[in-house]
Protein backbone atom coordinates (compact mmCIF):
# COMPACT_ATOMS: atom_id res chain seq x y z
CA UNK A 1 0.00 0.00 0.00
CA UNK A 2 1.43 3.12 -1.19
CA UNK A 3 1.42 6.33 0.86
CA UNK A 4 -1.36 7.73 -0.44
CA UNK A 5 -3.71 4.40 0.39
CA UNK A 6 -2.90 4.62 3.82
CA UNK A 7 -3.57 8.61 4.04
CA UNK A 8 -6.84 7.74 2.56
CA UNK A 9 -7.32 5.01 5.14
CA UNK A 10 -6.36 7.43 8.37
CA UNK A 11 -8.86 10.14 6.89
CA UNK A 12 -11.94 7.23 6.82
CA UNK A 13 -11.28 6.17 10.53
CA UNK A 14 -10.70 9.83 10.94
CA UNK A 15 -14.71 9.94 10.28
CA UNK A 16 -15.73 6.84 11.79
CA UNK A 17 -14.41 8.21 15.03
CA UNK A 18 -15.79 11.56 14.33
CA UNK A 19 -19.24 9.56 13.56
CA UNK A 20 -18.91 8.36 16.91
CA UNK A 21 -18.89 10.89 18.64
CA UNK A 22 -21.84 12.85 17.16
CA UNK A 23 -24.30 9.84 17.60
CA UNK A 24 -22.70 9.10 21.52
CA UNK A 25 -23.71 12.86 22.04
CA UNK A 26 -27.02 12.83 20.45
CA UNK A 27 -27.95 9.95 22.60
CA UNK A 28 -26.07 11.84 25.65
CA UNK A 29 -28.61 14.72 24.89
CA UNK A 30 -31.57 12.40 24.09
CA UNK A 31 -31.06 10.80 27.34
CA UNK A 32 -30.76 14.08 29.17
CA UNK A 33 -33.72 16.07 27.79
CA UNK A 34 -36.07 13.27 29.76
CA UNK A 35 -39.80 14.47 29.52
CA UNK A 36 -41.16 15.38 32.97
CA UNK A 37 -44.62 15.72 34.33
CA UNK A 38 -45.95 16.91 37.16
CA UNK A 39 -50.10 16.99 38.64
CA UNK A 40 -51.27 18.83 41.07
CA UNK A 41 -52.96 16.69 43.53
CA UNK A 42 -54.29 18.58 45.95
CA UNK A 43 -53.58 22.20 47.14
CA UNK A 44 -55.71 23.15 49.99
CA UNK A 45 -55.49 25.54 52.98
CA UNK A 46 -57.07 22.88 55.51
CA UNK A 47 -54.07 21.01 56.38
CA UNK A 48 -53.38 20.39 60.43
CA UNK A 49 -49.34 20.54 61.75
CA UNK A 50 -49.11 18.56 64.34
CA UNK A 51 -45.74 17.75 66.24
CA UNK A 52 -45.30 15.44 69.08
CA UNK A 53 -41.78 14.42 71.04
CA UNK A 54 -42.49 10.86 72.42
CA UNK A 55 -39.98 9.30 75.19
CA UNK A 56 -40.20 5.29 76.15
CA UNK A 57 -37.89 3.58 78.81
CA UNK A 58 -38.42 0.44 76.18
CA UNK A 59 -41.35 -2.28 75.97
CA UNK A 60 -43.48 0.45 73.42
CA UNK A 61 -45.57 -0.50 70.79
CA UNK A 62 -48.23 1.94 68.68
CA UNK A 63 -50.16 -0.81 67.93
CA UNK A 64 -50.92 -1.44 63.81
CA UNK A 65 -52.87 1.91 63.00
CA UNK A 66 -53.24 4.38 60.20
CA UNK A 67 -52.82 7.76 59.68
CA UNK A 68 -54.50 9.75 57.38
CA UNK A 69 -51.52 12.32 55.95
CA UNK A 70 -48.03 11.70 56.25
CA UNK A 71 -45.77 11.38 59.48
CA UNK A 72 -42.11 12.05 59.52
CA UNK A 73 -40.44 10.54 62.31
CA UNK A 74 -37.08 12.19 63.77
CA UNK A 75 -35.07 9.42 66.09
CA UNK A 76 -33.08 11.41 68.39
CA UNK A 77 -32.11 8.63 70.92
CA UNK A 78 -31.90 4.30 70.74
CA UNK A 79 -33.85 2.88 68.26
CA UNK A 80 -36.96 2.78 67.08
CA UNK A 81 -38.27 -0.32 64.72
CA UNK A 82 -40.90 1.23 62.21
CA UNK A 83 -42.61 -2.08 59.76
CA UNK A 84 -44.99 -0.56 57.22
CA UNK A 85 -45.80 -1.71 53.17
CA UNK A 86 -43.37 -3.90 52.92
CA UNK A 87 -43.40 -6.43 56.22
CA UNK A 88 -39.85 -6.18 56.27
CA UNK A 89 -39.20 -3.69 59.88
CA UNK A 90 -37.04 -0.50 59.20
CA UNK A 91 -34.50 0.11 61.93
CA UNK A 92 -34.41 4.24 62.46
CA UNK A 93 -31.55 5.37 64.73
CA UNK A 94 -30.62 9.20 66.50
CA UNK A 95 -30.23 11.64 63.64
CA UNK A 96 -32.12 9.29 61.15
CA UNK A 97 -35.97 9.97 59.74
CA UNK A 98 -39.00 7.64 58.01
CA UNK A 99 -41.33 8.93 56.37
CA UNK A 100 -44.87 6.99 57.04
CA UNK A 101 -47.27 6.64 53.74
CA UNK A 102 -50.50 8.21 55.06
CA UNK A 103 -53.11 4.94 54.45
CA UNK A 104 -50.92 2.49 54.62
CA UNK A 105 -50.93 0.17 58.14
CA UNK A 106 -48.18 1.12 60.42
CA UNK A 107 -46.46 0.00 63.29
CA UNK A 108 -43.74 1.46 65.53
CA UNK A 109 -41.58 -0.14 68.15
CA UNK A 110 -39.25 0.30 70.82
CA UNK A 111 -37.41 -2.20 72.67
CA UNK A 112 -35.57 -0.24 74.81
CA UNK A 113 -35.34 3.27 75.82
CA UNK A 114 -35.87 5.69 73.15
CA UNK A 115 -36.65 9.38 71.91
CA UNK A 116 -38.15 10.46 68.77
CA UNK A 117 -40.16 13.33 67.30
CA UNK A 118 -43.49 13.11 65.14
CA UNK A 119 -44.49 15.70 62.52
CA UNK A 120 -48.07 14.99 61.47
CA UNK A 121 -49.57 16.13 58.65
CA UNK A 122 -53.23 16.08 58.86
CA UNK A 123 -55.11 16.95 55.77
CA UNK A 124 -58.77 18.26 56.61
CA UNK A 125 -58.43 18.59 60.30
CA UNK A 126 -58.80 20.49 63.15
CA UNK A 127 -57.44 20.37 66.84
CA UNK A 128 -59.02 17.62 68.50
CA UNK A 129 -59.31 15.21 65.78
CA UNK A 130 -57.99 11.96 65.72
CA UNK A 131 -54.65 11.16 64.05
CA UNK A 132 -54.69 7.74 63.44
CA UNK A 133 -57.77 4.92 62.85
CA UNK A 134 -56.65 1.27 64.07
CA UNK A 135 -55.68 -0.91 61.68
CA UNK A 136 -54.82 -4.66 62.01
CA UNK A 137 -51.74 -5.99 60.89
CA UNK A 138 -51.03 -6.97 57.40
CA UNK A 139 -48.03 -9.09 57.84
CA UNK A 140 -50.15 -12.19 59.63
Amino acid sequence: MGEEGAVQILRSKRWIVVAAFVLGGAIGAGIAIAATTSTVVADTNVVRERIVTTATDGDFSSSWHIHPGPVIVQVQEGYLKITQTTCNPNVIGPGETYVETPGVPVIAEANKAAKWTSTLILPNSAPGNPDRVAATSPCS
